[in-house]
């Protein structure tokens, strides 16, 4: 069959994220399984308007809004496919095509007013008008979280695939940093709330001098943040690094600091927790799913007790001990292969 993709951003935009790798890796299994597919996106500078990757059709155009409607009206004329409509904040609209799926890692929600004030409500309010044209539509998200966010707004037929898990440079018996070292990994921007893992770890560092932080990531807030913090002794601003040495910076750390204000999953959790490194994280949407609290980590209301978390496994080997093997275990469910499969047989068999 022919499959289309839409989705704001494709895998080589410059502000890809855990949404990007999850399409593709669907993307990939469908060209696998002999289907034809094609992903349309909005256009970055000095990206091609078409190209195809690993027997995947790119085709961009126009910029992250704009994209909804030329994606639309190219959804319009590829009605026979198998559509799979990515709503992130907003959708492309195919809600009355018959076969159109949606796809949506989450909600909006706080996103909107951490970003715009109090004129973020109206963008919050548009976002739960536009989804409800799509509850009658088969649904595939990552989380619990955002599954009973979906049926709040009356959807029905929701199914729930999560995040699959990159195995390439994991060793699942990693050796740890003789010092406490801390980890933060992801966008620098308001959502993701890095200033508190900075917050945390000052808090930490009162009482465990030798500690340190790694943050891993780039974003809009990278500049501000350097000024205020770059100078302080143990807070390493490492930028964007590759898989490899991701990893190895995640398997000497001995936790993550997760103080995300929502997530889809938290796939930043399952990839630290499957070399042994437990994740402390705020309890918001998504990351409730992706940390067991009190197993393979905890879930804090603040940067405080996310630091009175961090102080107390530090000063309790066995605890962490504990934590740290179950999380290993629980991030050995999860694999891109299962997350593939799960995801198009569902798309196969519905459609």
């Amino acid at each position: 069959m022919k499959v289309l993709i839409l989705n704001r951003r494709c895998i080589k935009h410059p502000e890809k994220g855990g949404a990007e790798k999850f399409t593709m890796e669907i993307a990939k299994e469908f060209v696998a399984r002999g289907h034809q597919v094609e992903w349309f996106s909005s256009k970055p500078s000095n990206v091609s308007s078409e190209e195809v990757v690993d027997g995947v059709k790119f085709i961009r155009k126009g910029n992250e809004l704009t994209t909804h409607i030329y994606g639309f009206f190219y959804a319009f004329k590829k009605q026979k496919c198998i559509i799979i409509d990515e709503f992130n904040g907003i959708g492309y609209f195919t809600f009355f095509f018959k076969n159109s799926f949606l796809f949506i890692h989450q909600l909006y929600e706080e996103f909107w007013n951490v970003e715009l004030g109090v004129f973020g409500y109206i963008p919050r309010l548009l976002e739960k008008i536009l989804l409800r044209f799509y509850k009658n539509k088969p649904t595939i998200t990552v989380s619990n979280s955002t599954s009973k966010d979906l049926k709040r707004l009356g959807f029905k037929k929701v199914h729930i695939v999560h995040n699959g898990l990159d195995t390439r440079f994991i060793n699942w018996s990693s050796k740890k940093d003789k010092n406490l070292h801390l980890v933060y990994l992801g966008r620098l921007k308001k959502t993701k709330n890095p200033e508190d893992a900075l917050r945390a770890f000052l808090k930490i560092k009162e009482e465990i001098n030798h500690a340190k932080i790694s943050v891993i990531g780039n974003g809009p807030l990278r500049k501000s943040l350097i000024k205020k913090y770059g100078n302080i002794n143990g807070i390493n601003f490492l930028g964007y690094v590759d898989e490899k040495e991701k990893y190895e910076i995640i398997s000497a750390a001995h936790l993550i600091l997760v103080p995300s204000i929502r997530e889809g999953w938290g796939q930043v959790v399952i990839q630290a927790n499957a070399v042994g490194t437990p994740a402390i994280g705020y309890k918001v949407a998504g990351l409730t799913d992706s940390i067991i609290n009190g197993k393979t980590g905890f879930l804090v209301k603040n940067y405080e007790e996310m630091a009175q978390k961090a102080i107390y496994l530090w000063q309790n080997k066995k605890v962490y001990q504990d934590i740290s093997k179950y999380a290993t275990e629980w991030a050995k469910q999860f694999s891109w292969k299962k997350t593939r499969n799960v995801f198009v047989n569902i798309v196969e068999q519905v459609l």
